[in-house]
């Protein structure tokens, strides 16, 4: 997986050089749930993002994210924490502009591992980590505020498949395929143009 990260990370490097405008940029997530008083669900999200551009249509970029989601329920027995690390490269096709607005899709690869902590109210626990690789067709639409601001919104999967796996000896991948999924894991992010 180092091998393959590290060719990912040059090739990336290596497009810069021609590259006609670069972003910075992404997006951040904070929920919480509660009931009487008594927090009962807390969610955060971290996706910070690169990208370059080589014309008005094309270009590339990364997301590498963390998020992390804490479900405390006092009818529960458990506390289960969830922390997600993810790497994400994309190749985006810019579709359509009109004036400030752009509409655009990616096409990602992804790389996720999530570590799950269950904690039992008498003190036990319990860790597991998952595995995830998917690849992805994510449509979004960008307004520039200016020509170094933008806003930027990135709606679910057009297409997409997804295998997850047990990080145990022995543990069987389950996969999953989605079309038109569009609701799933809506992001509001802006970009930073230099």
């Amino acid at each position: 997986m180092k091998k393959i990260l590290m060719t990912m990370a040059a090739a990336l490097m290596a497009v810069t050089m021609n590259a006609q405008n670069m972003y910075v940029g992404g997006s951040l997530g904070y929920s919480t749930t509660s009931q009487d008083g008594t927090t009962l669900d807390t969610r955060f999200s971290l996706i910070p993002e690169f990208g370059v551009s080589f014309n008005d249509k094309m270009g590339v970029g990364v997301e590498i994210g963390y998020s992390s989601d804490k479900d405390e329920q006092s009818h529960a027995p458990n506390t289960v924490t969830e922390s997600t690390f993810k790497f994400a490269p994309y190749f985006r096709y810019t579709a359509l502009k009109l004036g400030n607005v752009s509409v655009f899709g990616d096409g990602q690869f992804s790389y996720a591992t999530t570590k799950t902590e269950t904690k039992a109210k008498n003190g036990n626990t319990n860790d597991q980590t998952v595995n995830n690789w998917g690849l992805y067709v994510k449509p979004g639409i960008a307004y520039n505020l200016n020509e170094k601001f933008a806003l930027v919104a990135k709606f679910g999967n057009i297409i997409g498949y997804t295998s997850n796996k047990l990080d145990v000896n022995g543990a069987k991948a389950k996969s999953t395929f989605e079309l038109l999924n569009l609701t799933n894991n809506i992001q509001f992010g802006f970009y930073y143009n230099f």
